[in-house]
This record gives structure tokens, sequence and C-alpha cells, in this order.
């Protein structure tokens, strides 16, 4: 469907969520794959159900805040599939608390996972893709990095600066024919969102958290929590030609909101 045949395509954060069914999406489309996650068992669950479609996989355990992992690793895909087409930079995380009880060590987990490993990945990928002059890359972002929200100011200010990173690096890269983009989603049905309203519901004082689940239906004008499928079809067109044009963009994926 979206002319993606053969094309060399690595997903960071392939072990659950949105990267994992954004490897899916990805694998139906007859690419060659690399996951990156430091979930080791989550890449090899990922991984099992790939080969079910006989998808063409690689796994590797990465820890994308690392630099020295990062760069050895993007090295060896190179060394042995000779270039990277597609970067969709995945993993992430999240933690909840209010601004003025947040540890240094909790910002700091965000920052560096979401915006710190998102840049390492962009940092290591993007020397062959000036060389070819071609490539895309996606990055995940979120709704949080279009607008802040109470206890997640640490989480804002790190998918706010995926979006800047984003817009920065479109801007250096565009002569070269490279796109990058990324999508923002709200609130979408993941193992982190169960996490999430769970720590939601404790620091307001709401007894179920499942009430916490409910008003963000409410405040999602399509009235609905969205799935990972929702943004990982979004994914799939920002990689493919069908978005040649299309660069600097960070595009909500969030039913309205």
């Amino acid at each position: 469907m979206y002319g993606l045949e053969e094309k060399i395509v690595l997903i960071t954060g392939a072990g659950s969520g949105i990267g994992r069914e954004t490897a899916y999406a990805f694998g139906a489309e007859q690419v060659q794959m690399i996951l990156f996650d430091k979930n080791a068992d989550g890449l090899e669950q990922t991984k099992a159900e790939l080969a079910k479609a006989n998808s063409s996989v690689r796994t590797v355990c990465v820890d994308v805040t690392v630099e020295q992992q990062v760069k050895e690793a993007v090295a060896a895909v190179l060394q042995d599939y000779g270039q990277i087409d597609i970067l969709v930079n995945c993993a992430g995380v999240s933690t909840m608390q209010w601004s003025w009880e947040l540890t240094e060590e909790e910002w700091d987990f965000n920052m560096d996972v979401n915006a710190k490993g998102c840049w390492l990945v962009c940092k290591h990928v993007l020397p062959q893709m000036i060389a070819r002059k071609a490539g895309r890359i996606v990055n995940t972002a979120s709704m949080g990095g279009k607008a802040g929200a109470p206890l997640l100011a640490h989480y804002c200010a790190s998918k706010f600066a995926v979006v800047g990173l984003t817009e920065s690096i479109a801007k250096e890269v565009a002569p070269y024919g490279i796109t990058v983009n990324a999508v923002c989603p709200g609130y979408v049905k993941t193992p982190m969102q169960d996490r999430e309203v769970i720590w939601e519901a404790h620091l307001r004082g709401i007894e179920d958290p499942e009430t916490v689940r409910q008003e963000y239906i409410q405040l999602t004008p399509m009235r609905r929590l969205s799935v990972p499928s929702d943004i990982s079809k979004c994914i799939l067109f920002l990689a493919s030609d069908q978005a040649a044009f299309i660069t600097g963009e960070s595009l909500k994926v969030s039913g309205g909101q």
C-alpha cells in the first residue's frame, strides 16, 4: 500500500505499546526491520508475533540514553544492511508528579529517554542518510509536546523538546531530501496509560483509577481512547513517499483533543 517493500527500517521502543504496533504495521509492508529496546523480553514477544507473518526482523537490546550503545548498534546495522532508509523513534517513558514534588531523578529519566534518546539515535543514523541524500525519520512526541498538563511538567518538557528537535533537524537536512516529522498522540490505551491512571488517581485523591480514564475519554471529542494502531498508521504514512513533501511537522493524532 505504501510502497515500502525491502526498505530498511529501524524502530526504537519496539518492545511494547506504540513501538510494537508500529513494528506490526511495517511488517505488513514487507520491509526489513531492526528493532531496538532496552526490554529484551518485550523485544522477543514482538519478534515472535512478527515471525508468524514471516516478517524479516532483527532485535537488538539497546539503551537509547547511552551513546556508546547507540553508536555501536547503529554501526552494526549499517555494516550488515548497508543503509537505514527509515528511522522511527518510539522509545519513551512517563512518570507523574506535582512539579514542586518532582525529584531530579524523575526529571532526568524523562528527559534522557524521551529527548536525549531521540536525539542520539538521529545523530548516528543521519550521516548515512545525508550521504545518500535520502531518508525518512518519524519521532514520537505527544499532545504533551503541544500543551502543558498538570502532573506532567517534566514529561511535557521532554516532549516539547522532541517537537523542537524534529523541527530543527528537518530544516538542517531538507536540502538532502530527508524528511523529519513527529506524531503527537493523545490519550492512547497502552500499558503506559494503565500505569498513569493509577498514578493520577493517587495524586489527585481519586479512589477508582477508571474515573481518570473516563475523564480522558470525555476530553477527547471523538469520545474514545486512541489505540496504538491509530498512531502506527500515521507513522507509516509519514515514512512513505506519499509524504515526500511534508517535513518539520508534528501531527496531532488525538481524536480532536
